[in-house]
């Protein structure tokens, strides 16, 4: 290991607690992002602590990074706001949460706007389940601490740094019966945390960054898909209808253009370039071949491949619906 990388190894869990310092101690109470997402791996998460990989880490700076430059974009647009507004349920005060951005129209205002803010590679058409259930955590415990006259109002802000784009998800406002059946969930968790009864599990589309996913009993034997992941499967299965019928078309074209170029091309009209271009004949080695008649040379030739993943999305029908 290089010494940069020694130094980044200690260096960016340091910067990580430094940047989350603000949240206190997370064992010691139920946040909205745990509500939010699957009760077994917060109680578990309070009850058995553990650190996080550089990758992770790494991620979770990306967030911090993304909050901190649109925080500057706010400011020098002039707008009204405060940023990380901790509210504690005022019956359950172990029921928390942290809002990313609480705007005001003005300070005398009867109107208040949460912004919780993510940051993503790629922007999904509509907002995951667990960060609309965060937002409402939020909206719900602002409204417990206000004058009813007070109106609330959120939204979700989603942030891709890498592509450089982003999108609002507007619009929401607080619904009671929404927010008693969260806080419901969190004092499930608390009560789970402190051993009281045995965490309920809700597979969701973060399960592969679970730390307790082995030995979880939603993974033990093939599960039902979450909502997420089934409306997932059949959008890249759509998808991947239009792609083979584009293919489809992209060969008859690729084929109506080589035949009229008849070998080497290059053309252009109306900026469109068309560069038909012939690659010679090559020599490849049989590695069939070798390993059967040169084993010896074959072992000193070869080296590992590293192992994939893949991923198989077909339809499916189960057995007592075909036997029906």
């Amino acid at each position: 290991m290089s010494k940069l990388a020694a130094f980044l190894g200690k260096a960016i869990p340091a910067h990580q607690q430094k940047q989350s310092s603000h949240l206190g101690d997370r064992t010691l109470y139920v946040g909205a992002s745990d509500i939010a997402g699957c009760p077994r791996k917060a109680a578990l998460g309070k009850q058995n602590p553990t650190g996080h990989d550089i990758k992770t880490l790494l991620r979770f700076s990306r967030g911090h990074a993304a909050q901190a430059m649109y925080a500057d974009f706010f400011r020098t647009g002039g707008a009204l706001f405060e940023e990380e507004v901790e509210v504690r349920h005022p019956a359950i005060p172990e029921i928390r949460c942290h809002i990313d951005f609480l705007f005001y129209a003005n300070r005398q205002t009867k109107r208040l706007h949460i912004v919780e803010m993510k940051s993503t590679d790629g922007i999904p058409d509509e907002p995951y389940a667990s960060w609309v259930d965060q937002l409402h955590v939020q909206m719900g415990l602002l409204q417990l601490t206000l004058d009813p006259t007070v109106e609330i109002g959120g939204s979700i802000l989603v942030v891709d740094l890498n592509a450089g784009t982003y999108h609002e998800f507007n619009s929401y406002t607080p619904n009671r019966l929404v927010f008693d059946q969260l806080v419901e969930k969190g004092k499930h968790i608390l009560a789970a945390a402190r051993g009281e009864c045995t965490p309920r599990t809700e597979p969701g589309i973060l399960c592969g960054y679970c730390p307790f996913r082995t030995g979880c009993p939603s993974h033990a034997v093939a599960l039902d898909l979450p909502r997420e992941i089934l409306d997932a499967g059949r959008k890249y299965l759509e998808l991947n209808e239009q792609k083979k019928a584009l293919e489809t078309r992209l060969d008859i074209l690729k084929n109506d253009i080589l035949t009229f170029a008849d070998g080497t091309f290059k053309g252009a009209s109306d900026g469109i370039l068309i560069n038909v271009t012939s690659v010679a004949d090559s020599t490849t080695i049989d590695s069939y071949k070798l390993k059967r008649n040169y084993p010896d040379i074959y072992d000193q030739v070869t080296k590992p491949k590293s192992g994939y993943v893949k991923l198989e999305i077909k339809p499916f029908t189960p057995l007592a619906a075909q036997a029906a």
